[in-house]
């Protein structure tokens, strides 16, 4: 093993990862020793039938080698996916949950994933084609998103891929009748980190009535965690399905999302964003929605009586 710097705040630097003496392969943790006290990796340890030591023949122990293993954990290694082109180093502890993010790992198609209806894997680089040729209708390249056959009745789910400079997106739709909620979210595919430099906007546009609009403002999560674990924390655009009912004609909904750099002031976890002052003007108050987000409607709701103010204060 060569020798090796002590950080306390990175770790180990420099060091090589010791190799298990049976297969030859880095070290992985848990890390067993016989009664001698050789150590072997714990793929090693499982394998050996019956449980002998392959160096000295005395019997395997459940005596973890606590040391080697902090020295692993703490190690500074490159990402796994170096030669794809990471770049990335990290300590050895955080290898499993970079590996989930790393946009240059394999991955599913989002399609395939929550539909089964795709077995194509690839790297991030070729999904916008894979898109293009498989799956037009599922990449959004227009402002205006409109979804067919939809009822608040009938449980549903859409998908679209958006490119954003070289950024992609995943715009996530929901429909639980469960819940009775409609749910809206925005996955950034990527780092954990570049999400939260990115919050989106959906627009929700009644049919019925163009002048009735509601939009919602939230932070982008990455595509390390689920959507349905997104829409379960309500931390996204979300809205009762009686008072969707309200922005459907003949089973059409019309939605529209913006995706922006994080401005200054916008408060992670507060759901809202700061308002213009075009927005100030069609409404003094910002009544709270669903899940705590702010929501604007340009005219009346469903169940307000129409007229300017002035009127229902001479009607009392």
């Amino acid at each position: 093993m060569s020798k090796a710097k002590f950080n306390k705040k990175v770790g180990v630097v420099g060091m090589e990862l010791p190799e298990c003496p049976v297969c030859m392969e880095q070290m992985s943790t848990p890390i067993y020793q016989c009664l001698t006290g050789h150590s072997l990796c714990n793929t090693c340890t499982v394998n050996l039938i019956p449980p002998f030591c392959p160096m000295c023949r005395q019997a395997m122990t459940q005596t973890r080698n606590w040391q080697l293993e902090d020295m692993i954990e703490r190690a500074t290694v490159p990402c796994p996916n170096k030669s794809a082109g990471c770049v990335y180093t990290m300590v050895n502890m955080e290898v499993e949950d970079h590996l989930k993010e790393c946009i240059f790992r394999q991955m599913a198609c989002p399609l395939g994933s929550v539909f089964g209806k795709c077995s194509w894997s690839g790297k991030l680089n070729g999904m916008l084609d894979h898109f293009k040729e498989r799956h037009p209708k599922n990449l959004n390249t227009d402002d205006e998103i409109t979804i067919n056959n939809t009822t608040i009745t009938n449980d549903d789910r859409h998908m679209y891929l958006v490119a954003q400079n070289k950024f992609l997106f995943i715009i996530s739709f929901k429909i639980d009748t469960m819940q009775k909620m409609a749910y809206w979210a925005v996955q950034h595919i990527g780092s954990k980190k570049s999400a939260q430099q990115h919050v989106y906007e959906v627009h929700v546009t009644s049919n019925q009535d163009q002048r009735r609009k509601v939009i919602y403002t939230e932070h982008c999560f990455n595509d390390a965690i689920e959507a349905n674990e997104i829409f379960r924390m309500a931390k996204c655009a979300i809205m009762p399905l009686n008072m969707m009912d309200h922005f459907l004609k003949d089973k059409r909904l019309t939605f529209s999302c913006t995706i922006k750099r994080n401005q200054p002031g916008f408060k992670k976890g507060t759901g809202s964003a700061p308002e213009n002052k075009t927005s100030q003007n069609h409404s003094k108050a910002k009544p709270k929605g669903p899940g705590g987000n702010n929501f604007r409607t340009k005219s009346p709701g469903p169940h307000m009586p129409k007229g300017p103010n002035k009127q229902h204060k001479n009607n009392k």
